[in-house]
């Protein structure tokens, strides 16, 4: 038996105006192997619309730091009326993406509780809630000891998306 607890609700960037979409994806991915997660690409499709292109990437980000407890990001892109924009720079044209941009990212902590002994009947689950809430309530379980680090790092994935973005911005005009 699995129980997972939403940590982080929709924690959302938008942002207007000109970036590089694989630079976008090689950014997730560098700050992903700076915190030691594993990537699993859930969808990555693209669509050709009259405005421009229309992409969506959907990531999970995870990591096991103990045997029972799994840690999970869960990142939603959209990109919307994607055009490719080429400007006169210094003497150079210079070539990058100028889009609408959606990103939505949910914090998960999943806890595998198959081998707990209260696990194996509904009433010791009852009891176990009851006792947690309110006789012994000075200690934490096992999810809500592991949910500090998801909160941290999907507020440093946001503020690095951020920084991105706003580098980006500079880096263009």
């Amino acid at each position: 038996m699995v129980e997972k607890k939403q940590v982080v609700y929709d924690l959302m960037l938008k942002y207007n105006g000109p970036l590089s979409v694989e630079d976008f994806y090689k950014e997730v991915d560098k700050w992903a192997r700076e915190k030691g997660l594993e990537k699993e690409i859930k969808r990555k499709s693209e669509e050709v619309k009259s405005k421009g292109k229309r992409i969506e990437y959907a990531v999970e980000l995870w990591k096991s730091p103990a045997r029972e407890v799994k840690h999970m990001i869960k990142l939603r892109a959209l990109f919307d009326n994607v055009r490719e924009v080429s400007q006169k720079r210094r003497g150079r044209y210079v070539k990058f993406n100028e889009a609408n941009i959606f990103v939505n990212i949910d914090g998960w902590v999943e806890t595998i509780l198959r081998s707990r002994w209260t696990q194996v009947n509904p009433l010791y689950v009852f009891f176990r809630t009851l006792y947690d809430k309110y006789i012994w309530g000075i200690g934490q379980t096992i999810t809500e000891r592991y949910e500090g680090p998801v909160q941290a790092d999907c507020y440093e994935l946001h503020k690095r998306l951020k920084s991105f973005f706003e580098l980006y911005k500079i880096k263009v005009s």
